[in-house]
């Protein structure tokens, strides 16, 4: 489940704008840095103040909700059928249908933007993020990784500050508004889905790469309204 899903069920679910928020961190932390990802048993302070309290639950119902989603129809047939439709494309990218299972989730959180409005999410989006700026998100990140890792003196404290300035630019590029903003149409899911492959070393798409696979993607558009709503109907709460 990408980020943009997590935001709103962890919302729905938990009540509170700054759980939904706290439940995009455990995948900007892992673009800010591979290495920080959600401790599977975090030693948490018995008594969090209230705000880390919300960031904790939003990071659990993250963890959750990936559980679901990852073993659900909606997801699982809907990655086989657009790896079907990558490989019968015959676009040419290397290794382009390896790549259906991320490519599927941001399809999710396209029709999801489409149904809530780009405005309106964003306005949420922002709030959310603002309410757990600044100490609760750095304890989050203390709490699931960095004082689980073992004690290095040298470079520990530049480790540190070099994920949460990489961390913060990419909070500020998402509020800004056009990333967001890409995940409705084909062609703007092919540039996310070309940055998410530059980082595996991948070649950029040629112009008739990009204009074929956006094609393909506003075709299958109205398929992903159709899993949204069946998503958004059928997953637990957490």
């Amino acid at each position: 489940m990408n980020f943009l899903l997590h935001r709103h069920l962890a919302a729905r679910d938990l009540g509170s704008a700054a759980a939904g928020a706290a439940a995009m961190l455990p995948d900007l932390w892992r673009m800010a840095d591979r290495r920080v990802r959600p401790s599977r048993a975090p030693d948490r302070p018995a008594a969090p103040p209230p705000r880390l309290a919300e960031v904790l639950a939003g990071i659990d119902h993250h963890v959750a909700a990936d559980r679901w989603f990852h073993a659900a129809p909606v997801f699982v047939e809907g990655e086989r059928r657009l790896a079907a439709a990558l490989r019968a494309a015959s676009l040419g990218a290397p290794r382009l249908a390896l790549f259906a299972h991320v490519l599927w989730e941001m399809c999710l959180d396209g029709a999801l933007v489409r149904r809530t409005g780009l405005a309106p999410l964003l306005d949420g989006l922002r709030a959310g993020l603002e309410a757990i700026d600044g100490a609760p998100t750095e304890a989050a990140a203390s709490i699931h990784h960095f004082q689980q890792r073992a004690p290095s003196p040298a470079g520990a404290l530049a480790d540190r500050a070099a994920f949460e300035s990489r961390l913060r630019r990419i909070r500020d590029e998402l509020t800004r508004g056009p990333w967001i903003a890409g995940y409705q149409d084909g062609a703007g899911l092919v540039l996310r889905l070309s940055g998410v492959r530059a980082r595996f070393g991948m070649p950029p798409f040629t112009p008739d790469q990009h204009t074929r696979l956006a094609a393909l993607l506003d075709a299958l558009a109205a398929s992903a309204d159709d899993a949204l709503a069946d998503l958004l109907h059928t997953a637990p709460k957490h």
